[in-house]
């Protein structure tokens, strides 16, 4: 594969180069496949097969549909959905559902508990009904 042509100006808060053209900003990656391809048929994206979000080099771009951008995602093993403490955005840690099983048990109000932890008062009464619980 011939290597990566990373865009050099504005990145947005995905990675994705940014251009602005006539007073809209668009993704650097599907600007280079339309100069180099025609338009994007409607209802397709265009995808990274280098998976490297700044590059531009047509010779590492795709298109697929949402579908086939998921599946690559997958097949990739580069989804960041991950649920509860594999999140990295997550609140709470595997040590911290104990600890409010033990404030619960002591009859701690849960929205005092919710407060306490940053999270919302559904979590707690989650936690209570045993919906939220650690795989170890």
């Amino acid at each position: 594969m011939t290597p990566c042509v990373e865009h050099k100006g504005q990145i947005d808060t995905h990675g994705y180069g940014q251009i602005v053209i006539s007073g809209r900003v668009k993704q650097a990656h599907r600007v280079a496949w339309e100069r180099a391809n025609g338009l994007i048929p409607d209802g397709l994206c265009v995808l990274h097969d280098c998976d490297n979000r700044p590059c531009v080099n047509v010779d590492h771009l795709f298109l697929g549909t949402k579908a086939d951008n998921t599946a690559d995602m997958f097949r990739k093993g580069r989804q960041h959905c991950r649920k509860g403490v594999m999140n990295p955005m997550a609140k709470l840690r595997e040590d911290d559902i104990p600890v409010i099983r033990s404030m619960l048990a002591k009859r701690l109000r849960q929205a005092d508990i919710a407060t306490h932890f940053g999270v919302s008062f559904q979590t707690i009464s989650l936690i209570k009904l045993g919906r939220i619980w650690i795989h170890v």
